[in-house]
């Protein structure tokens, strides 16, 4: 692994623990709480940037030496591994039998799985598999007292008492350290197609998300593309959606003759996709992933494209040469820009963005920290934050986990 600074948004670490069993990063975190420390658990340390910087912080405790493989039943279609393991190893591992974690976010090679389940990452396919909550059937955990605790199981049906796995997906490792995790996996689709179109506005293409949503047709994925990332995949200018199909062959070509005949009744014109232009998106994504600003902005279905515009539309004219794409099924778009506006336009910015619906959204990803001392990255919380702060003191109660890095102060 890469080595990584003993710091965390300028906020420096005394020292960094390295343990490679789940009792000695147990044992390490239980010392650390006793003696009054902050702790920050560390993965590949790709998403260090996520959050406000930390109140404090004295000690990285890293999982990476925590990279085997617990359990794998490809007749059960399940896996068990330890949290450190890189997601693309086990991805490989997986592929060796014809099966595959249906997660898909624009993740670095050095992530871990534990890391991108503790940021609750994702990407297209949770259109048609769901999110990490959605795969993930069991969590083993380390407490700040040492303890090590089991939620969920190693079989996917298992619904015995409260789904504890939830609670930990996208905490950010503030409630305890994940040092072993169970999936439930998906078989990879014998066949596979992308069907690429080409529309004037980003109202057109949002009407085809939406007739493709009331359609029988059941994509993988639909993304929709912002002009500039539009350019940066070689595609025609304009905003672009994606389509990826999968199954078997005869389903496979029947749903593109379909979509493609959709795309044309919404105004769409076809774009000549090759056959890595999935991959290659995948790697554009992962790329916009470490500019200078990244955004996420979430809101009803509906209004996906409208605010896939609006982040396009507005940021560009702050000069910020911004790279949109959403998730056309699932409410959620990211824009990645190339230089960061005024603190003052990412405020009217979340301000528009939560118009558009009671739970909609924007969260700052990746800045440069001197932007979160003027912006709160997470933004409101609403009413559930007494409820978070009940559960961060019972399970964490010297606030030894990642102090002040998640939303609320948490």
């Amino acid at each position: 692994m890469s080595t990584i600074e003993l710091a965390v948004d300028g906020v420096a670490a005394r020292e960094r623990r390295q343990p490679t069993t789940a009792d000695a990063l147990a044992a390490a975190l239980a010392e650390a709480n006793a003696a009054g420390l902050a702790v920050a658990p560390l993965g590949g340390g790709t998403q260090l940037d996520l959050g406000m910087p930390p109140a404090r912080l004295d000690v990285l405790l890293e999982t990476t030496g925590l990279d085997r493989v617990v359990e794998y039943e490809p007749a059960d279609l399940t896996v068990t591994v330890e949290a450190g393991m890189r997601f693309d190893a086990l991805q490989r591992l997986l592929g060796e039998q014809g099966q595959f974690l249906a997660l898909d976010p624009p993740a670095q090679p050095a992530a871990t799985v534990g890391g991108l389940i503790a940021t609750n990452a994702s990407g297209p396919l949770r259109l048609a598999y769901g999110s990490a909550r959605d795969l993930v059937i069991g969590t083993r955990v380390a407490n700040p007292d040492g303890t090590l605790t089991h939620a969920g199981g190693r079989v996917v049906k298992n619904v015995a008492g409260y789904d504890l796995n939830k609670l930990y997906i996208g905490s950010l490792g503030t409630l305890g350290v994940l040092v072993e995790l169970s999936f439930k996996l998906a078989p990879i689709p014998p066949s596979l197609a992308t069907v690429v179109g080409q529309f004037s506005d980003a109202a057109s293409a949002g009407r085809l998300l939406g007739a493709v949503l009331r359609s029988p047709l059941g994509p993988q994925a639909m993304e929709l593309l912002g002009p500039g990332l539009a350019r940066a995949a070689g595609w025609p200018d304009g905003t672009l959606v994606v389509l990826r199909v999968g199954g078997y062959p005869p389903a496979v070509e029947r749903q593109v003759r379909e979509l493609q005949s959709l795309l044309g009744q919404h105004g769409g014109r076809p774009v000549e996709a090759s056959d890595g232009a999935w991959e290659h998106l995948a790697e554009l994504r992962t790329a916009a992933m470490g500019r200078e600003l990244v955004l996420k902005a979430a809101a009803p279905i509906a209004h996906t494209a409208t605010m896939a515009d609006l982040l396009e539309q507005r940021l560009a004219a702050a000069g910020t040469e911004p790279q949109v794409w959403a998730h056309g099924g699932n409410g959620v778009v990211y824009a990645a820009c190339a230089t960061v506006p005024e603190a003052a336009v990412l405020t009217h910015l979340r301000q528009d963005v939560g118009a558009l619906g009671s739970n909609a959204s924007l969260v700052i990803l990746r800045c440069p920290t001197v932007l979160k001392r003027a912006v709160d990255v997470w933004g409101p919380v609403g009413p559930s934050l007494g409820l978070m702060r009940a559960i961060k003191a019972k399970l964490d109660p010297r606030t030894t986990l990642n102090p002040g890095r998640y939303v609320g102060g948490l």
